[in-house]
């Protein structure tokens, strides 16, 4: 599985985490004269290619460190297709899926209203996500929800696109990412706000007749004090590090039964 050392430069400070930025698409990338991957922009981020990898946390004796996986995680992590917002982009963009349709906006009031690329075509993500044929689907988005609805309404835009990707895929596993955290320094907005969102996914997923999986990788991500490690931004605060996604990646697998 390829993979990509990659880092965000913050290009525009967020003024307002009020502002609705729905309306931003992520562009595609283009590899460069030295092979490597150059992603357009998305939202007010550049996302550039670095050296950087973030720090590691010390691992005790004989387990398996969040920030590799064992052949039968990747295995899997192959098998899934990713959806959603440009915080779920960084699992294409780092290399570690090959099938990841993410745009920058994309919530989940407003997912139906984009269209992703297949072969050259635009097309509507249940039209996406029929087409791949995938048996795992695993979904993150949120971050663009928290200013603008509820967390009760954020569910119910959640639980209402999930119906319909349930009855337009059969068979399927559904897998839902928890919303990341934020730094401490970020006014993007509260991270109470954001924990309000997941316990409300949570509920809605855990009281669904449906067999859906929430998988909290937020907790991974938190310090102590419930903001996001320093380590696992990517510059601005909201975006996460190239290390971030193998810990939210192992807490899908592991959410799945997969070790």
């Amino acid at each position: 599985m390829k993979r990509f050392s990659l880092s965000v430069v913050l290009l525009a400070v967020l003024l307002s985490g009020c502002t609705d930025i729905s309306d931003r698409v992520l562009t595609g990338g283009e590899y460069g004269a030295d092979d490597s991957y150059i992603p357009g922009v998305g939202g007010e981020l550049l996302i550039i290619d670095t050296d950087e990898q973030g720090e590691s946390e010390p691992v005790s004796p004989g387990a398996q460190s969040i920030y590799e996986f064992s052949p039968q995680q990747e295995n899997f992590i192959a098998s899934c297709l990713f959806m959603g917002d440009s915080i779920c982009s960084g699992i294409g963009v780092y290399g570690f899926s090959g099938h990841c349709y993410a745009k920058a906006g994309v919530a989940a009031r407003n997912i139906l209203d984009f269209t992703f690329d297949n072969d050259g075509y635009q097309v509507g993500p249940l039209t996406t996500l029929v087409n791949s044929g995938a048996k795992n689907l695993v979904f993150l988005m949120g971050t663009n929800d928290v200013n603008l609805v509820s967390a009760e309404e954020y569910a119910s835009f959640y639980d209402d696109f999930l119906s319909k990707v349930e009855s337009a895929c059969t068979g399927v596993n559904i897998y839902v990412i928890s919303v990341p955290p934020i730094t401490s320094d970020s006014d993007f907005c509260y991270n109470y706000q954001l924990d309000a969102l997941n316990a409300e996914l949570k509920a809605m997923i855990e009281n669904s007749s449906r067999v859906r999986h929430y998988i909290d990788a937020a907790s991974l991500l938190k310090d102590d004090d419930g903001a996001l490690k320093e380590m696992y931004s990517a510059g601005d605060g909201i975006h996460l590090s190239r290390t971030a996604y193998y810990a939210m990646l192992n807490a899908l697998c592991r959410g799945a039964g997969v070790n």
